[in-house]
């Protein structure tokens, strides 16, 4: 196979951008995703793939709990933000609007929705796992557009 045919075959898919954050032991994280889908109706679960490197996926598999931030269309900054490592910029959070949930997560003051989860699989996948939570409650925030892959400029498969 040839490798820049398959990164380029890769690209074709359509992705949103999310903000999944957690709380585990009085700590919080919040991260940017794109690899999120809706898996099943009844009952409702989703499936998010989280890098096995970062510093948010023992936080989730030890807590068992998550919340999906839906960005807004025009969230690029945000996302970008979002998306460096804590593990590299642990200050990353720093002025970044958000009220923490029912469940100890982080809902962003910016989000257009959110969903927040508690795990019910997992999945080794690679370089990450894959995690399918229940959802377990909703809010709306707004109107509006979700923020996509192709909106923001961001490239991330293949």
């Amino acid at each position: 196979m040839d490798p820049k045919i398959k990164k380029q075959v890769l690209r074709t898919f359509t992705y949103g951008l999310y903000a999944i954050s957690c709380a585990d032991e009085g700590e919080v994280n919040i991260f940017t995703a794109n690899w999120l889908t809706q898996a099943s109706f009844e009952p409702p679960l989703v499936a998010v793939s989280i890098e096995n490197v970062s510093k948010s996926l023992p936080m989730i598999l030890h807590s068992r709990i998550f919340t999906i931030n839906v960005l807004r269309s025009g969230g690029r900054e945000l996302a970008g933000k979002l998306g460096k490592s804590a593990l590299q910029q642990p200050d990353k959070l720093a002025g970044i609007g958000f009220e923490v949930g029912a469940n100890g997560c982080p809902i962003l003051h910016e989000a257009l929705a959110w969903v927040a989860c508690e795990i019910r699989h997992t999945v080794e996948a690679g370089d990450s796992t894959l995690v399918v939570g229940e959802v377990v409650d909703v809010g709306m925030q707004g109107e509006g557009q979700p923020l996509t892959m192709a909106e923001a400029g961001f490239k991330h498969a293949g």
